[in-house]
This record gives C-alpha cells, structure tokens and sequence, in this order.
C-alpha cells in the first residue's frame, strides 16, 4: 500500500501525467494515513453526529443487517454459471479470508453493510498496480473521505479523490470498489436509509437526552416557588438548598414537600403523560425499523410475537431486506473486480444453501419436484421449472412413471407387444421384460440430487475443518516442541470433531432415507406418505452408520500427524507446517465425492430395504450401472435373483450394504429392484 500512496501523492502534485511516474519518498504517507480514526467527529448542536454508536435502533437494525450477511460464507466458484464449481485454493478465496491484517472476511461484508446502512455507500481501496492483478490487500474506509473526479467529456467517474484533513490522494477506478444503493437526487453517490429516518432519529435521541435530563436533574417537570413576602439572600439560598436536598434526584422523587413562611411551588413545565412520551418514542422506532426494512423479531422485541409469527418475519427479512443486499454486493464485486482477474474464470456468490431461514421453501420446490417426477414429468425439465440449481443427470430427460401406469404418449399395444412392454421404466415387479439399464436411469434421478447435496456438504465440513485446524496450528506452533508427541497439541480435539461431524451427517441420513423409501414404494404403485423411517429397522441400522462414519475423521488425522511430524522433524517454520495442513485437505476434498456416494448409496440402499420388507417383497434383483466403470464381481451378479436377506455372491445383502465387504460397497452405484410374481 505504501507504493499506492506515493504513486497517489505523485499524481496529486504532477497532475495527470505524474501517474506514470514514481514518486519520491514521503515519510508521513503509509498505511496509517488511510486507517484509523475512520472517523472523527463531534456531537454538533442540536443534531446527532455519530448515530450508529449514540442511537440504539440505528445501531440495532443496521447491526442486525450486517451481522445476518456476514455470517453467510461467501464461496467462489468456476466453470459455468449452470454447473459452477467451488473453488477451495485461489489467490482472491485467500484474499477474502484474510482481506488485510486487521480484517477477517466476515468482518469485511460487516464493514460493507455498516457504512452502506449509515452513508448508503461503501468503498474498499485495492492494493494493486492495474485491474488484472489480485490485490495485494483490501481496506474498507468510510466513505465520507471520498469524491469523485468526474470526467468532463463523458461525464463517467474517471477516478476518485481521497481525502484526509487539508491532503489528498488520487485514486484510479481500479484502486477501488464503490458501493452505493441508488440515489435519484445525485447521479454518483448513493442514500442511505438512515437519511429517509433521519428526523425520527434525532427526535427519539433528544427525546431520550430530555428523559434522563428529567432523572438525572430533579425526577420532576420545572417549577417555581412562590412566596408574597420579600426573602432576604440568606433565606432564599436556605430555602433553595432545602428544597434541592430533598427532592432533587430519581431517587427522592415523589418525597412529601413541607412549605414555610406562606410559600407554595407551581410547576412551569409539562408531564411526561402531557408528552404522551412512550407513545411518540414507539412511533420513532417503528419508523426508523421500516426505513431499514427490520422487523420486529430480529431486535429481539417479542411483543404480540408468538413462533409461528416470528417465523414469517425471520423469512420475510432476508427475503426482503438481506438477499438484495448480498445480491448487490455479488454484482458490484463481479463488475469491478473479479471479471477482470483471470479472464473472469472465478466469481463469488454467497451459499445460500446455509440461510436456514430459508431451507423451509428449498424443502418445498424439492418435495414439488419430486411429485412432478412421480407424475411421469422429466427429472431435469422439473429441475429447470423451479430453479433448484441441481446439476443435470444422465437420463433425466426422460419420463417414468410407475409400473402400473402407462404414458401419456402410450402407443397402441400390437399382438408382439403388451402393455408392459411400452412402459419406460423397468417395470420392478415383472419377471419379464425387465430393462436394468432404465431401472438405472430412473433410480439415478432421484440418488444423484442426494448425492450432491451430501457432497457439499461433505465439502463444507472439509472447509470448516480446515480453517479451524490452521488458527489451532498458528494458535499452538510457538508452544510446541520438535518431537512427535508434541503433534497431538497441534491437532484439533478430535471427540469435538467426531460431534460436529455426526451433527453434519445425521439429518442428511434421515432425509435421505425417507426419501429412498418413499421413492421404492412409488415403484411398486403405493402410497409413498405410508412410508416412515422410524417404525422400520432401518433407523437402527442408520444410527450404527452415524458411530462409523466418525472414521473419515480418524483418516484425516492420521494423514495430518504423518505430515506434521515429518514437518517438525525438518525443522520447517509455521507457514510451511500450515501448507502441509492445506495440501492434506485438499486430497480430502478430491474425496469428497467418493464419500457422498458411498454414504448416500448406503443410506438409501438401507432405506429400500426396509421398504421392501414393508411392502413384503420376497426377492430382489441385482442391478448395475452397466458401464465400464462397475467392477467385476458386479458386473457377474448383474440380474440376479436372491430371497431377501440372503447375501448375494460377493457378501452383501444389498448394494451398498454397510456390513458387506468395503471393497464391495465403497464407490458403489447399484441398486436393488424389488421382485414380486
């Protein structure tokens, strides 16, 4: 940054030519000049300075705001915008974690959200010589210290002007990302909503100040005393002094006033209750909350608020007020930054699949896709039809429809064909005429959206894992000795882990197991809704997933301390212990997909078992993806017919079976179509 503010000065005094020219050395200009006070102002007479820090609604919706938006991780994707990719190692995902040293990234969207609320702008100053290059670092600084330098022939900002004091720094559109909520009074700078409540805000502030004035100076309106007679000075500063002894403060309000001499008092000023004060108070605040679009739930006033109630207004508030937000925050940061870096190959979009509040709708656009499915509609047709942002399957242009239907196109049966014949999916109950390959098909429709969301969030745990196991290594390296006992002190606690990890995978397991079971009893032309995980024996054999699963863990771990022993025996520094951590998750996350499918195959192979038993199916069939990719004791049980519950060739009950052979079940993609004369 230190460059950036000489190459500034010099514009400053070469004009524009001087861009191009280094600048000399100037003590005074370093990283300090563009930080800390970011703003130092005063309480002006009669007006409110310094809203955000004196003014508890302001403070509390804006707050509310900027807390909401920053707890949502911010993750950076390539490859198309239909099928993205995460990102997990690029110079701008470090950038965005570590923005300067004194910034994480969530509090840089903080920051964001903060002066947007106050100044409805927000400006970051990029550390970097042209607009391809990744910053070096990035500062957010409050706006008020900017103008634009407008240029006179287009009329477009050609740069900004920073300022500080009687100084000044040119800066080029490249040194900076401008945020701004549109403003119809000015064509450059943006309004915040704090100016649309500004009166209320500065009413309620003095209506305060005058209600602890009120306390604070007598607990009582103004008033006089008022005698008929001519008091000499002694008298009338003992009489004064009396009176102020015993009624002056909250705490001798109310006190039994004892007159002499013919003496009365009178008050001059109006009561609280002439104010009407704490109904004007509450109409300010509703004001300054519908200014910032806050509700009531969200500033913790529960008043006429019951669940179903606060509910509604946790989902209306990001749908409302925080997803515009986020969602201007993603195109400013695409406009003016990363579609310049690497031709534009990496963006940023927030994950709003971790919004909670809003995982209730994801739940109902999936159970409608998934009925739309049931009626014979096309996998990725319903997938496009209601934006679910699933990647599209292999097969999924095509429709099924249960054995005991026919489609909608349904050509007229000939003497060589029958009904059954024409029917797309193989038919699961038929022991002729049975398609295995389109069986595959129509059970991948409905195990492939399983398998991603288990992926990511597999991802996820991965991500989180290893952020947390760095801070442990930055926290403890300078405590640690050169020996492979001293590992252990490196290494996250792994019971805490182990927890995390079972909190992670025990809801996907039930909704996964609900769903496979459903799916089996549409098969077979049932009541999908009769189907429930807890009555079967399935939930038994789901919670001994859940202690086994804790080994992904323990494979992690042995990787991490093989490294760092070998690391700390060669002396390496903290940094090259804490690359060896990252290259250890990386190889996790190029796992990631191997464990969504083997954990969501195991689920749901669990699931249609316990259906089937349900349903009282007696056999089943061994069914393959048909590729080249199954392996060879699969491929030679491909068809086969077993009773239920006994094991086929290769040792398992099932595919995908937990207690079958690891080498059968890891990476499995089979299924079992359920068989009935």
């Amino acid at each position: 940054m230190l460059k950036l503010i000489r190459r500034g000065l010099a514009a400053l005094w070469g004009g524009a030519s001087a861009y191009q020219r280094e600048a000399p050395y100037f003590p005074e200009a370093n990283r300090l000049f563009f930080l800390s006070p970011h703003l130092q102002t005063s309480e002006q007479s009669g007006r409110l300075a310094q809203p955000y820090r004196e003014h508890v609604w302001v403070y509390a919706c804006i707050n509310a705001i900027a807390q909401s938006v920053s707890s949502v991780p911010l993750l950076f994707k390539t490859g198309s915008r239909k099928n993205p990719k995460l990102v997990e190692s690029h110079p701008l995902v470090e950038l965005f974690e570590t923005p300067n040293p004194m910034m994480s990234g969530s509090q840089l969207i903080e920051a964001t959200l903060v002066y947007l609320g106050l100044t409805g702008e927000a400006f970051y100053i990029l550390d970097r010589d042209s607009e391809k290059e990744v910053p070096k670092e990035l500062w957010v600084v409050h706006p008020g210290r900017f103008k634009e330098a407008v240029d006179e022939k287009t009329g477009l900002i050609s740069g900004w002007i920073y300022s500080k004091g009687t100084r000044q720094i040119p800066l080029r559109p490249y040194e900076v990302v401008f945020f701004r909520y549109f403003n119809p009074y000015h064509d450059y700078r943006g309004l915040a909503p704090l100016q649309a409540a500004r009166a209320g805000v500065e009413q309620d502030y003095w209506a305060g100040r005058y209600n602890l004035a009120f306390f604070k100076n007598s607990a009582q309106p103004g008033g006089v005393l008022e005698t008929s007679a001519n008091l000499t000075d002694e008298e009338f500063q003992r009489l004064l002094a009396q009176f102020e002894d015993r009624h002056r403060g909250g705490g001798k309000a109310h006190r039994i006033a004892l007159l002499e001499g013919g003496i009365t008092y009178k008050q001059t000023g109006l009561s609280q209750k002439d104010m009407d004060f704490l109904e004007q108070r509450r109409w300010n605040q509703e004001e300054i909350m519908a200014a910032f679009k806050v509700p009531k739930g969200e500033l913790g006033i529960y008043e006429d608020i019951n669940f179903a109630t606060s509910k509604t207004q946790r989902k209306l508030f990001w749908e409302n007020t925080l997803l515009p937000k986020m969602a201007l925050i993603e195109f400013v940061l695409w406009g003016q930054l990363f579609r310049h870096i690497d031709s534009g190959r990496v963006w940023a979009e927030f994950d709003y699949n971790s919004i909670s509040a809003l995982q209730e709708d994801r739940r109902e656009l999936v159970e409608c896709a998934y009925k739309l499915w049931s009626m014979g509609v096309p996998l990725n047709i319903a997938n496009e039809y209601l934006e679910l942002g699933l990647p599209a399957v292999k097969g999924g242009d095509v429709g099924y429809l249960p054995f005991n239907l026919a489609p909608v196109t349904q050509e007229e049966p000939s003497p060589e064909k029958s009904v059954v014949d024409l029917i797309p999916i193989a038919a699961p109950i038929l022991l002729r005429g049975f398609d295995g390959e389109a069986y595959w098909r129509a059970y991948l429709g409905l195990h492939t959206p399983l398998e991603e969301m288990v992926r990511r969030k597999i991802s996820r745990y991965f991500y989180e894992q290893r952020k947390r196991q760095l801070r442990k290594l930055e926290e403890q390296s300078g405590k640690a000795v050169t020996r492979e006992l001293a590992v252990e002190a490196l290494l996250l606690d792994l019971e805490t882990e182990n927890g995390l990890l079972k909190k992670v995978f025990w809801p996907l397991y039930l909704e996964i197991g609900q769903e496979a079971g459903k799916g089996l009893l549409v098969e077979l032309g049932a009541d999908p809704e009769i189907f429930t995980l807890a009555d079967t024996p399935a939930m038994a054999a789901l919670e001994n997933k859940l202690i086994k699963v804790v080994g992904i863990n323990d494979t992690v771990r042995e990787q991490l301390r093989d490294t760092l022993v070998e690391g700390l025996a060669e002396m390496e520094t903290t940094a090259e212990l804490m690359e060896r951590v990252k290259q250890v998750y990386n190889f996790a996350q190029s796992r990631s997909l191997t464990i969504a499918r083997t954990e969501t195959g195991q689920a749901m192979g669990i699931a249609r078992d316990a259906a089937m038993g349900q349903m009282q199916v007696v056999k089943h069939r061994w069914v393959t993806a048909g590729d080249e990719h199954v392996r060879v004791s699969h491929q030679e049980i491909n068809g086969m017919v077993v009773e239920r519950g006994q094991l086929f060739p290769n040792g398992c009950r099932f595919p995908c079976d937990p207690d079958g052979p690891a080498k059968e079940v890891i990476n499995c993609r089979c299924v079992a179509a359920p068989l009935v004369e």
